[in-house]
């Protein structure tokens, strides 16, 4: 009987200690497993860069319509300074006209229309004229024949006598009359250095016998 309840509490002792021995197992693991585990990592946040405006950043700064985003230092054109600008070229003086050229016929001085000459004669043929324009007559300004064939004689194109405007001259031109008879007219126009016509035309008539 003693030997039964002997064996019945070692059995249980044994049990305890069983048990005491698989928690004790449990818990070391539980704590060497905690120890081993990596620590949480934090996530990476890059830091912010610093404000350092790149050169198209300042370019497009420069242009914007908002003054308060232009770079400072910049002048920019305002509509008072617009408006300035525009009163002063209003207020320029504007440029001097071109002249004009005009020429105006007074008198034949010699041979009057309906002079007779004789064939293959010299005929000094002179014309007093005015230069009523603004132009002064230089020496590039020219008498073109413009009707009337032959020119008896002459050059089709003489040199137009220089003149300041307003002043009269004299005008000449030598002739030859025809060999054959008849009636003989042309007439002669004055031309600018352009060769642009202007003024009233001269004329010589001739009766060849």
């Amino acid at each position: 009987m003693m030997a039964a309840a002997t064996n019945s509490h070692s059995s249980k002792f044994s049990l305890r200690n069983t048990q005491s021995v698989i928690r004790i197992g449990y818990c070391v693991f539980f704590l060497l497993l905690t120890a081993c585990a990596p620590a949480p990592t934090t996530p990476f946040i890059p830091p912010a860069l610093k404000s350092n405006p790149t050169a198209a950043a300042t370019i497009i700064s420069l242009w914007t319509v908002t003054p308060a985003q232009a770079s400072p230092g910049v002048d920019r054109p305002t509509l008072s300074a617009a408006l300035s600008a525009e009163a002063t070229i209003a207020i320029l003086p504007s440029p001097t006209p071109t002249c004009q050229n005009s020429l105006k016929y007074l008198a034949d001085i010699t041979i009057p229309d309906g002079t007779v000459a004789l064939a293959g004669e010299r005929i000094d043929k002179q014309w007093q004229v005015q230069n009523d324009g603004s132009c002064d007559w230089s020496g590039q300004y020219t008498l073109r024949l413009v009707e009337g064939f032959p020119p008896l004689g002459a050059e089709i194109s003489q040199a137009l006598y220089p003149a300041r405007a307003g002043s009269q001259v004299t005008l000449q031109i030598i002739f030859s009359a025809p060999p054959a008879a008849g009636v003989y007219r042309s007439a002669w126009q004055a031309y600018d250095p352009q060769g642009n016509p202007f003024g009233e035309t001269v004329y010589i008539e001739i009766i060849v016998q």
